[in-house]
């Protein structure tokens, strides 16, 4: 998580959904706003077992409050255990229904049986280089040497099958913290000639392990749905195994293996002398046959469909970023603000270029860049897609418009959007351009219209809508595009907070012909339902401090986050500008 951390920025952009496979680094990612998915590889009631390995056992009730705080930001959850699935449920209602089953899967491409003359062959060569009768017995494992994998009780059940005169060996696979003791007990009882213990291996020597084998034996205290149990049969091998997790959905007692009660050394041996007197009948068909609908392409049907939904939005925002970027306007100049690229302007420039579009019944949107949302582009690639797609990114707050002022663009103004707004609303009471305000709600509105009227007698206010908080059915949404249009709107300013009203303005370019302005607090300053800070307060970069003033217990997190690592991340850029000493990552990846 560490270095996760500190390369933040490199491994979260480009990629459409985050996919954990622990709750814990989900935690790193609450700010970014693209859809996520976790995989549990356990139920996670695992974490309350006395056996289980996991070191939050010590702290269950905090793993606990961690899990719920990173599930809430969870789009979807897939566990590998029904149990786990269900308690899952019972433990997020409110998500119940994201929450599926997903089985393990098992690569037949990688893990198939050999032909007879070919598996013998390989036993062969195995048994050469390893120094193993291959007249004997084989039985393999894979695995960690740990607690979950209870590798102890086989070989207490190895004691037990060599006292009975078994002339069986056990390939053990794998490392882990009990190596040690195992090598211990295994020297105590005398079986160390053996117990053949050949490490880690990569997944192409494991198959032929596998393939070259007589049985597999699973000896775990719990488990979730194990892989490597889906290998051995998809290797044609017959199975005991402990009754844990989902193994009874493949391990049919009697037909492909033995299945017995966890943690019972001498049952593990019966089912194990049972497994290799009755090899011949359950090898291969009746093995293969139980893993063949846990192959990838059905077993990750759903999982791959649930990414295609829930990734659209974001590729969509990407190609139209390709499509409608910055190439759509000439004469463009940006620099990089916290990696966030933002737009070099002068006021009076702003409004003249904004209203040309609007004449020409474009469909743009711009974007009014501060340190709030130039930090959310940081921690969010969805935000920062939005941003690159724009027609123009102002530099809204002070600090940002320092920051290129130290760029080498000294003349540098600030170009807020309220200011804007303000400036825009005069000029088109002079063209007659057609005005329409989306967004914040009915009374800021009523308030707003009041205002604008008054100061501009004779505006033309075509549109002014407020929307639900809630995201927009496809109805609403279509009607809302209709109204627009048929208003014929040609300036639409629009009021939603940071990211939402810019990924609303994303959505909607080439859907509405006008320009959007996502101009944030604008209609409260201007509707004087906010007061606005003094005019000395804005122009020395302390607006920010006003607005805290007036809403500390809404604003004081944010606020203490994005200025501090807007700070941090301005005087990082400005050392690996000036000196070249400081070796890290770029703010944002060339593209």
């Amino acid at each position: 998580m560490a270095g996760a951390n500190r390369d933040r920025l490199a491994l979260a952009t480009d990629f459409d959904v985050f996919d954990f496979h622990r709750i814990e680094p989900a935690l790193m990612w609450t700010r970014d706003q693209r859809p996520k998915n976790v995989f549990f590889h356990q139920d996670p009631s695992f974490v309350r077992l006395e056996a289980s390995d996991n070191l939050w056992r010590h702290l269950p009730a905090v793993y606990e409050r961690l899990e719920r705080s990173a599930m809430r930001d969870m789009r979807s959850a897939w566990c590998v255990r029904e149990s786990g699935v269900q308690a899952l449920r019972e433990r997020y209602p409110e998500i119940a229904g994201q929450i599926r089953f997903v089985p393990t899967w098992v690569d037949a491409d990688v893990f198939p049986p050999l032909p007879p003359a070919q598996r013998e062959a390989q036993r062969d060569a195995i048994a050469q280089l390893h120094r193993i009768d291959p007249g004997d017995g084989w039985l393999v494992s894979v695995g960690r040497l740990d607690t979950q994998k209870d590798p102890l009780a086989m070989v207490d059940a190895m004691v037990r099958l060599r006292a009975q005169g078994r002339p069986v060996r056990w390939l053990v696979v794998g490392d882990g913290v009990l190596r040690g003791e195992m090598q211990r007990r295994i020297d105590e009882a005398g079986i160390g000639p053996f117990v053949h213990f050949l490490g880690l291996q990569p997944p192409a020597r494991i198959a032929a392990i596998l393939a070259a084998a007589d049985a597999y034996v699973l000896s775990s205290a719990y488990e979730g749905m194990p892989m490597a149990l889906l290998e051995a049969l998809g290797s044609g091998l017959p199975v005991a195994a402990t009754d844990v997790g989902e193994v009874r959905r493949v391990v049919q007692d009697g037909v492909n293996g033995r299945v017995v009660p966890p943690g019972d050394a001498q049952a593990l041996a019966v089912a194990v002398g049972d497994v290799l007197d009755h090899a011949p009948a359950w090898r291969g068909e009746p093995a293969l046959a139980a893993v063949r609908p846990y192959r990838p392409a059905q077993v990750l049907a759903p999982v791959y469909e649930a990414y295609r939904e829930c990734g659209a939005p974001l590729a969509q925002l990407r190609r139209a970023a390709r499509q409608l970027g910055v190439a759509t306007v000439s004469g463009r100049v940006q620099q990089p603000v916290v990696g966030v690229p933002v737009d070099v302007l002068e006021p009076a420039d702003t409004v003249s270029r904004i209203l040309g579009w609007a004449a020409q019944g474009d469909s743009r949107y711009v974007c009014f860049a501060n340190v709030h949302s130039a930090i959310q582009a940081h921690v969010d690639e969805r935000h920062r897609v939005v941003l690159g797609a724009a027609d123009l990114v102002a530099p809204d707050g002070a600090p940002v418009a320092w920051t290129l002022r130290a760029k080498g663009h000294p003349g540098q103004a600030r170009v807020d959007g309220p200011g804007t707004m303000w400036q825009l609303l005069e000029e088109a009471l002079r063209r007659g351009v057609r005005i329409g305000f989306y967004g914040s709600d009915e009374r800021t509105l009523g308030q707003l219209v009041e205002v604008v009227r008054r100061s501009f007698d004779g505006l033309r206010i075509v549109y002014v809508h407020s929307p639900p908080f809630r995201e927009l059915t496809r109805e609403e949404d279509e009607l809302v595009c209709q109204r627009i249009a048929q208003a014929q709107v040609e300036l639409l300013f629009v009021s939603l907070g940071c990211p939402k009203q810019e990924f609303w303005m994303a959505a909607h370019r080439g859907r509405l012909r006008c320009v959007m302005l996502g101009v944030g607090a604008a209609f409260d300053y201007h509707a004087g339902t906010l007061p606005r800070a003094p005019r000395w307060m804005r122009d020395h970069g302390l607006e920010w401090l006003h607005r805290l003033a007036a809403r500390p217990g809404r604003l004081w997190r944010r606020y203490a986050y994005c200025n501090s690592l807007f700070v941090g991340k301005t005087i990082a850029e400005a050392l690996r500008s000036a000196t070249g000493w400081l070796r890290t990552r770029p703010s944002a990846p060339d593209r």
